[in-house]
């Protein structure tokens, strides 16, 4: 509520909202924030906050930066915020893109001030928390926000080196306190990841955070009732190009990820049934020997798709090639300095530093997939032949890859997670309705990539059909552009966090397949999520006395928000 005795009139400048039910309505120009108005004082003198000639400068235009209909999601909500945002006084240029050119203003040049997002994905914290460092500033950097702290980055070093996992805990808690008072990103909501199969014909799913079907738990433990197929061949639909299952060079893309683990074995891969914590695959023990180094004994009896026996040397090798030949290894091992074979299973590795974040982001990381020294040693990884040299320990063995057609695996015989299924096809569909369409024909299994939510609501009610339902860990949330004006200014920030109608964006926007979340992290990796941070709900209002408050004014013939007389904008 502004103040009960009084009543501040905006007047939004140049248009209408972009708000839908005001686009119906006809309204434009004017926004009233409904406030008590007392007496009968005739005094002409501007109301609070209001002014003839506000003395401080007029905030700059917003440069809102979104994604065009492609991204039907962030594209339906970017419109509606700015909206909102028009309600406080604020001008707001907004622009939709395609994705290259998206990327492009936000990530290099950084000609945005703010702008949705989804991304900040992965089950350990630390790599949503390095996306607000100073590492990751320069261009193409994940600090879009610009967010520069000398306190964050000291708090950075301390939760990467506290290998007590409650002691960690803490920290990190502490630094999602610090982003959302400072509201360097406003968080919206975690969206489901919603994957169809044939419920008639596909067995013992398990709900997994982040990858749904296409987790390696769901690839070897889901089982099949028959069909014309067979019992043993998997069929799996995806709309995502798959273009390379090269294990070094070729993690960028998910649909990549999503085959190439079946392929190839990591050490550790990060466990459902246990907060998403680091468990046991390829290591049989693993644990930290002092501050910097590292153990493991790989499993007995493991061998290559080719028969060769899988060896520490193999493992040590790995991480040795990936650090010479991986920028995404390069990334997330930070701290690697060297691997040793102890023994024909004894791996031990040596750190620059204590690293919290070893098991979750290296050893159970895409980065680290387990190749055999007797194909890659001497190889450039550009030139690795995907017909002869895929070879790796997964659970699933290479048979065919037909770019923009299919893959096809087998089962690895003795895996020691050995699939349930003797055959595996990956058909790479059009699009998201023709992978639909297969699935609900029956011409496929599942569907192992998500889907728009128009098309899950239809699903819903189709016979035979179920949806394998789990969050992303990825946000959806704004990011504002601390480098410059209007949101160097934390009280412009904290206002327009309130002005993001989170529940219809879950309600109306996701069909209901989201949650909300204020907390930058998603609530089901339960150890490291927490409530406990600074709220700031969907209210026009309360936004407003934040700006009121902080010694804002609104012209009173234009509407437009004015700094603070002693504020000293940046340049």
């Amino acid at each position: 509520m502004v103040d009960n005795a009084r009543q501040v009139q905006l007047s939004v400048q140049n248009g209408q909202t972009r708000r839908r039910f005001i686009q119906a309505a006809g309204v434009a120009g004017v926004v009233t924030v409904t406030g008590c108005v007392g007496g009968d004082d005739e005094d002409t003198a501007p109301e609070e906050g209001v002014a003839e000639d506000p003395d401080g400068e007029e905030v700059p235009t917003v440069a809102y930066e979104n994604l065009d209909p492609d991204s039907p999601l962030r594209y339906w909500y970017g419109e509606e915020h700015a909206g909102y945002m028009e309600e406080l006084g604020l001008e707001v240029d907004y622009n939709s893109r395609a994705l290259d050119a998206h990327l492009e203003r936000v990530f290099d040049t950084r000609d945005f001030d703010c702008a949705p997002m989804r991304y900040l994905d992965g089950y350990d914290p630390d790599a949503l928390l390095r996306a607000f460092s100073q590492a990751a500033l320069g261009e193409g950097g994940d600090n879009t926000s610009g967010h520069d702290s000398e306190e964050y980055e000291e708090w950075m070093a301390e939760q990467r080196e506290a290998v007590d996992e409650d002691d960690r805990q803490e920290i990190v808690h502490e630094m999602y306190e610090y982003l959302m008072e400072e509201q360097v990103i406003s968080p919206i909501a975690v969206q489901d990841r919603a994957m169809p199969y044939n419920e008639d014909r596909v067995s013992n799913v398990q709900e997994v955070l982040e990858d749904g079907l296409a987790s390696i738990w769901n690839m070897v433990n889901l089982e099949l009732d028959g069909g014309a197929e067979g019992d043993d061949m998997l069929t799996i639909a995806s709309h995502e190009e798959l273009p390379t299952l090269n294990p070094v060079t070729g993690l960028e893309a998910r649909s990549s990820r999503d085959m190439i683990r079946l392929i190839y074995d990591r050490l550790m891969h990060p466990d459902p049934d246990n907060d998403y914590m680091p468990s046991s695959w390829a290591a049989e023990e693993f644990g930290w020997a002092d501050d910097t180094t590292y153990e493991i004994t790989l499993r007995e009896g493991m061998e290559w798709h080719d028969g060769e026996p899988v060896t520490a040397e193999d493992v040590a090798f790995t991480f040795e090639y990936s650090d010479e030949n991986s920028p995404d290894f390069q990334a997330v091992a930070t701290n690697f300095e060297s691997a040793e074979a102890e023994t024909d299973l004894d791996v031990t590795f040596e750190l620059s530093q204590p690293d919290a974040t070893w098991e979750s982001e290296v050893l159970a990381g895409a980065e680290a997939h387990l190749i055999p020294q007797h194909v890659w040693e001497g190889e450039d990884p550009s030139e690795i032949d995907i017909d002869e040299d895929l070879i790796g320990s997964g659970p699933f063995q290479f048979e065919a890859f037909e770019p923009g057609e299919e893959v096809r695996l087998s089962r690895h015989d003795g895996h020691h997670h050995e699939p349930n299924v003797e055959e595996l096809i990956r058909l790479e569909s059009a699009d998201a309705s023709s992978s639909a369409s297969l699935v609900t024909t029956g011409e496929v299994d599942l569907v192992n990539f998500d889907l728009p939510a128009d098309q899950l609501v239809d699903l819903e009610d189709e016979d035979g059909i179920a949806l394998q339902n789990a969050n992303m860990t990825s946000l959806h949330y704004i990011t504002w552009n601390q480098r410059r004006e209007p949101f160097a200014n934390i009280d412009l920030r904290q206002a327009c966090a309130h002005t993001i109608p989170r529940d219809d964006i879950v309600d109306v926007g996701a069909d209901g397949f989201a949650e909300v979340t204020h907390a930058p992290v998603a609530p089901d990796l339960e150890f490291w999520y927490t409530e406990d941070v600074p709220t700031f709900e969907f209210d026009i209002e309360a936004g407003q006395q934040v700006l009121l408050d902080a010694g804002f004014e609104w012209h009173a013939d234009t509407g437009r928000l004015h700094y603070p007389a002693d504020y000293d904008p940046v340049d």
